[in-house]
């Protein structure tokens, strides 16, 4: 095939549109990008406010003291096992009571088991400024 000034192209009217539609598209979302991106830069930075802040650290300091009081609940109920334990073995090996040691320790294990750690959910309202 020769590309020359009598090479003839046939398109039909409908694929120029297309073309022209689809062209006008790209540049429309193009300028339309551009500009957002100029006024993005204009805004100022959006910093953390004081108040953001301080309810997070709030909400670290909660949390840590949930987690305090879980862990010594579970040393807590250790130890009750971990001395359940040693009066069974006694038990078994001695074939006596040891004095109602063994309902004692039940009943610390079950009240333990009662306990649960308090959770606190803090819920404020902050304003916020709206961006145009």
């Amino acid at each position: 095939m020769k590309i020359s000034e009598n090479t003839e192209f046939k398109i039909d009217i409908k694929t120029v549109i297309g073309i022209i539609m689809f062209t006008t598209t790209i540049v429309g979302m193009y300028y339309t990008l551009q500009e957002d991106i100029a006024e993005a830069r204009t805004m100022p930075p959006n910093e953390v406010t004081r108040l953001e802040y301080e309810l997070k650290e709030k909400w670290n300091e909660d949390m840590i003291m949930d987690l305090k009081e879980r862990v010594e609940m579970l040393e807590q109920v250790d130890d009750v096992i971990f001395e359940e334990i040693n009066v069974i073995s006694t038990l078994i090996k001695d074939g006596t009571e040891n004095d109602g040691k063994l309902e004692e320790l039940k009943n610390q294990l079950e009240e333990l088991k009662k306990r649960k750690p308090k959770a606190t959910i803090i819920i404020q309202e902050v304003p916020t400024k709206k961006r145009r």
